[in-house]
């Protein structure tokens, strides 16, 4: 068996460091499906905040709830994504009372273990979330929920 050349050994070194770095990234942060999923959920919670957003104005503009999201989407000036970015499905949207609502999205991952900065980045609210169909009730007493 010959001994690998002293030019050579160099090279596999750096080879196997960065082999092991893009395994380890792919393990920590997972693949790219996985990071496809965190995306969308991203884009919903986007979506979700800019809804929020509107029906505030709304709300101070009518000094009441629009009746649905047709509705909101109809204003003057406001652009709301109302459909889900992956599926097309509709956001939900119900009137609670006089001055509040639910939202709703269907999540793909918990976002347990994601940066708070991207579920509180807009608006100081929380739209932390598990899997699956998520509501979030909302009161335009404080117009920034």
């Amino acid at each position: 068996m010959n001994p690998i050349p002293r030019s050579m050994v160099l090279p596999a070194i750096a080879t196997a460091i960065v082999a092991g770095s893009v395994i380890a990234a792919i393990v920590m942060l997972g693949g790219p499906s996985v990071q496809r999923k965190h995306k969308m959920d991203g884009v919903r919670v986007q979506n979700l905040t800019f809804i929020a957003l509107s029906v505030g104005g709304y709300f101070t503009r009518h000094k009441e709830l629009p009746a649905d999201l047709d509705t909101l989407a109809k204003e003057p000036g406001y652009h709301i994504s109302r459909l889900d970015p992956d599926t097309g499905k509709p956001y939900g949207y119900q009137i609670l009372s006089a001055t509040s609502y639910r939202l709703c999205a269907d999540f793909t991952l918990d976002s347990a273990n994601d940066s708070p900065e991207i579920y509180n980045a807009y608006v100081n609210v929380s739209w932390a979330h598990g899997p699956g169909h998520q509501c979030f009730d909302r009161n335009t007493d404080k117009i920034t929920q």
